[in-house]
């Protein structure tokens, strides 16, 4: 898709720029009808609030660039808290769970998890617009590229839930400190000892609850992907794209005024991602590719992302011409 951008540009291209260095008298008419054709336009649409200019060298084509910014806006999403042990959901009573962490943190744990989810989307474009018509300068076809950031979405956890996100974090790693080590031989405070039953009682029950995390789905041999708190407490997704993806569509522009000053125009078209686009976790998880089953409106998007092979356009432009 790149060379077919590049072939379609130079196609374009090169036969102006030939002029150009050989026809003087070409050079002035070229330098005369930019000025009059340069515009600043406004657009609003599908990849958001743009600001662009464009010129016209030939009645053939017209050079577009600009930049799109989306902005943000939140939505929301739930997680259910649940246990897990030995590569399986435990199913254990969470009002115990809310219990220990409660005994352990000093926070109250709800059953369910908030993470906001925003869009970030920046994009810098560079269009070519082709008039085919001869007698129609309405129509165009378009072809070029968007260039901007590669993480394009985000989730993170709301900030009322992280208290709850380190309660889960002592939890869990008290859970592996009484598991994985031999805490009944360590003193927990200078020569003091824990009783040995209440160690035992400690460690059948943490083995029987098990850890603690949000179920988002199911590995494709069948374990649950339990998402857990980072290093810092948080829990986080990206939405991951190509930085370059090349635009093709078609548009319509007219004019307002008898003058021809300010002009409207609509855009459609496509934006390739170049690929299926990634949500990936903190944890290096990519739910579009890594996990399956998941459930509700977290699953609706991820297979929304999953099948979004290309983004459509759709964007309304309104632009004032300088020239004469």
């Amino acid at each position: 898709m790149k060379r077919t951008i590049i072939t379609l540009l130079l196609t374009c291209y090169l036969p102006t720029f030939y002029l150009l260095a050989n026809d003087t008298e070409t050079r002035r008419n070229m330098g005369s009808r930019l000025a009059d054709s340069f515009d600043l336009g406004v657009t609003l649409g599908t990849t958001g609030i743009g600001l662009e200019v464009s010129a016209s060298p030939s009645d053939l084509f017209r050079v577009r660039a600009g930049v799109d910014y989306m902005p943000r806006f939140n939505v929301p999403l739930y997680f259910n808290l649940d246990s897990y042990r030995d590569g399986a959901l435990a199913e254990t009573d969470f009002s115990e769970l809310q219990d220990m962490m409660k005994k352990i943190s000093g926070f109250d744990v709800d059953q369910e998890i908030k993470m906001d989810c925003h869009a970030k989307m920046v994009n810098f474009k560079m269009m070519l617009d082709i008039f085919p018509l001869r007698n129609n300068k309405h129509w165009y076809a378009t072809v070029g590229f968007f260039w901007g950031t590669s993480h394009i979405g985000t989730a993170r956890n709301a900030m009322e839930e992280m208290h709850s996100l380190l309660a889960i974090g002592m939890y869990n790693n008290m859970h592996d400190y009484v598991l994985e080590t031999d805490f009944i031989e360590n003193p927990i405070y200078e020569d003091i000892y824990l009783d040995p039953d209440v160690a035992d009682r400690l460690k059948e029950k943490m083995e029987r609850n098990g850890r603690i995390g949000m179920h988002v789905g199911n590995y494709a041999d069948g374990r649950p992907y339990m998402m857990e708190p980072g290093s810092d407490g948080m829990v986080k997704a990206d939405l991951i794209v190509n930085n370059f993806r090349p635009y093709l569509g078609l548009g319509y522009v007219t004019s307002l005024d008898k003058e021809k000053h300010i002009n409207i125009g609509v855009d459609g078209g496509v934006m390739f991602w170049g690929g299926t686009p990634k949500v990936v976790t903190h944890e290096n998880v990519n739910l579009t590719e890594d996990v399956s089953d998941i459930a509700g409106k977290v699953g609706s998007y991820v297979r929304t992302v999953r099948d979004m092979k290309v983004y459509p356009v759709l964007n309304f432009r309104i632009a004032y011409r300088f020239g004469k």
